[in-house]
């Protein structure tokens, strides 16, 4: 039997006027609040009738329940907000049939706007004898009297009222947009969007980049003057939240914990782990290795002066085509929790990071998060990550190093967080490597940004029998026998393990032994660097890679405690990729500056040679330098004419050189 009204308002009064719900009255307007807050189960207890009658109408439900409540506190505006129902509803399963229902979404928050008065009661003057009229506002769409109610006036039409702000009401109103968790998201499927809207003391309660949970109904949106047939869905929110445990956490449950307890135990649990990345790809077991230790990550380090370490890894890999860079990537969002994936070739600097957008429901802006910031703690996989241009490229590097993206466009100044490890791609400038050339010389990168990377790999597809006959056996198998590619851990399970690890794993840094590896390993190569004429072969950002790779080999472990073979496996590792991309091809030797600025100091010396040249042969002509002057006199110095060129044309775009007139060169000064 359906409730009445009196019934409702009868039941509604019994459950407002209850003790346990008075307290939470007091504690409300003893703090200020301008809402009353319940769980679902609390009004089930009470009525279920209630309850039902909230999921079928919560239009009328919170119509009657906010009217009661500002007359119980005298307090205008007093809302009741509900929350925790017992089920989400997924945003890409909402269907016409749930419009006007009373439902619980959980996502990522992709926007929100700024916050904005939305009129309440509006008080309206009549332009011909003064008559003000109040009306509230219950709809979308601001409505004026027809007619004015003065027997000696009868003034009617669209300019015969005037809108007298002074004496009309407002609260405060804030569009959103909400999108699918990543994890919700199988086979490749398209996250849904849904447009929602806050009002009052609940809006700026979360920022872009968020997990939320949100309740409240979705009801039908038609612009103004438009007579169209499709509408939009929008989110009522009544409350919304920003769970403490991440939507990922949500998922073990207790029957997950006791499977890796038991997996713990297993002294192969490293091996294992590591063999169940990306099984169906062959070989690269080093790579594989290191996009292990990126899964599980290291604790941030927070400082006393405010200021914050990362504790994500980012790794980039570079290498010829067929190389199985694009698939792993893609393997390796869809395990990581709040794993998303995304390429270069097509995202902007706000496709990445953040931009501002104009909002559809409000007319006016919103901050829209990129592809970093709703990766905020999982790992954002970027394909393709040469294609960016600078801009983009630069947009990023507070995001990577800083783990946050300021913001401040269309008026919206923000800073949001993307504390996400980076996997990154990227493909040489001709196509394939060359062994002879420097590795920075054939990436497209900023070497600035290049640093920010903890490891780096090369993947080369050179022709060796031993290796080719494997690969291709282990792709016959796949199309053969696609069940022999099993994993020792299934991907559902790895992922778990992972949310397990970072919430219960932090691996303190304190094994002496430990701490006086890594530190014989960094001061052994700096004072090689100290003797004359040898280039830098690391720094300080090596370091702390190595500390981060460390403590994420420990967590990987699942052990409290960052022992030798931790610190060993990390120097292992960072030894490996400085060996790959920082050895100077021409001198033979590793040297950082490769990837820190971009040029090894051989080169870099040639280059100073260069422009003294040109700096003497200034003097001598006591103007510009001629060009074939200063190859010749560079030939004697064993510097070829080819990089006497490359000087030339890149001190140009630098602004350093400009040449008066062809055949000469001459310093800026």
């Amino acid at each position: 039997m359906a409730l009445t009204n009196s019934d409702l308002r009868e039941i509604l009064e019994n459950f407002l006027y209850s003790s346990s719900f008075e307290k939470k009255i007091r504690k409300a307007v003893a703090s200020g609040q301008k809402s009353v807050v319940v769980t679902y189960d609390e009004i089930v207890e009470s009525d279920e009738k209630l309850a039902k009658f909230l999921l079928e109408n919560p239009k009328e439900f919170f119509r009657l329940s906010d009217s009661l409540l500002e007359g119980i506190t005298k307090i205008p505006g007093m809302k009741l907000r509900v929350k925790s129902l017992d089920k989400s509803v997924d945003i890409k399963d909402i269907r016409a049939k749930d419009m006007g229902k009373f439902i619980q979404i959980e996502g990522i928050l992709l926007r929100a706007s700024e916050i904005r008065p939305e009129i309440k009661i509006a008080t309206f003057r009549c332009k011909r004898c003064g008559e003000e009229y109040r009306r509230e506002q219950i709809g979308d769409y601001l409505i004026e009297p027809l007619v004015c109610e003065n027997p000696n006036c009868k003034a009617r039409g669209a300019n015969a009222f005037e809108l007298v702000l002074e004496n009309t009401e407002f609260c405060d109103w804030q569009s959103l947009g909400f999108q699918d968790l990543p994890s919700k998201l199988k086979g490749g499927r398209m996250p849904r969007h849904l447009d929602g809207i806050v009002r009052d003391d609940f809006v700026d309660r979360a920022v872009p980049g968020d997990y939320v949970i949100a309740t409240g109904y979705v009801q039908p949106f038609q612009k103004f003057g438009k007579k169209e047939k499709i509408l939009k869905m929008v989110f009522i929110v009544n409350h919304i939240e920003v769970p403490k445990k991440g939507a990922e956490e949500a998922e073990l449950t207790p029957e997950d914990e006791e499977k890796i307890k038991e997996l713990i135990k297993d002294p192969e649990l490293t091996d294992k782990i590591i063999k169940s990345i990306a099984p169906a790809i062959s070989g690269h077991e080093i790579i594989k290795e290191a996009v292990a230790l990126q899964l599980f990550g290291s604790d941030p380090v927070e400082l006393p002066d405010g200021s914050r370490v990362r504790g994500d890894i980012h790794i980039l890999l570079s290498g010829d085509p067929g190389t199985a860079k694009s698939q792993l990537l893609n393997w390796v969002a869809s395990v990581a929790p709040r794993g998303v994936y995304t390429s270069g070739m097509k995202s902007t600097g706000a496709g990445l990071t953040a931009t501002a957008v104009r909002d559809e429901i409000g007319s006016g802006w919103t901050l829209e998060a990129g592809a970093l910031v709703i990766a905020d703690g999982g790992l954002a996989a970027i394909d393709e990550f040469e294609k960016m241009d600078k801009e983009d490229s630069a947009a990023i590097l507070e995001s990577m190093e800083q783990q946050t993206i300021s913001i401040a466009k269309a008026g919206i100044v923000a800073r949001l967080n993307t504390r996400a490890a980076v996997l990154a791609a990227t493909n040489p400038k001709g196509g394939r490597f060359d062994p002879n050339m420097n590795f920075a010389s054939q990436i497209p990168l900023d070497p600035v940004l290049l640093s920010r990377f903890d490891l780096i790999f090369i993947l080369r597809d050179d022709p060796k029998e031993v290796d080719d006959a494997r690969l291709t056996k282990h792709i016959i198998s796949i199309h053969s026998k696609p069940r022999s590619l099993k994993a020792p851990i299934p991907p559902d399970l790895l992922r778990k393990m992972v949310i397990y690890a970072k919430k219960n794993v932090h691996p303190a840094f304190t094994d002496k032994e430990a701490q006086q590896l890594i530190q014989d390993f960094y001061t052994k190569q700096r004072r090689i660097a100290s003797q004359k004429g040898h280039p830098l072969p690391i720094t300080a950002r090596q370091l702390e890679s190595i500390i981060r790779l460390a403590k994420a080999h420990a967590r990987m472990r699942f052990s409290q405690k960052v022992t030798v073979e931790d610190a060993r496996k990390a120097i292992q590792l960072v030894d490996y990729c400085l060996k790959q991309v920082g050895l100077d091809v021409e001198a033979g030797v590793v040297d950082i500056d490769t990837v820190m600025t971009g040029m090894p100091r051989s080169q870099r010396e040639k280059l100073m040679t260069v422009l003294q040249i040109i700096e003497e042969l200034e003097k001598e002509y006591g103007g510009a330098a001629p060009v074939e002057q200063v190859k010749r006199i560079a030939l004697e110095k064993r510097i070829d004419e080819d990089f006497v060129e490359y000087v030339i044309e890149e001190e140009k775009k630098r602004g350093t050189l400009y040449a008066p007139k062809e055949g000469l060169i001459a310093r800026v000064k």
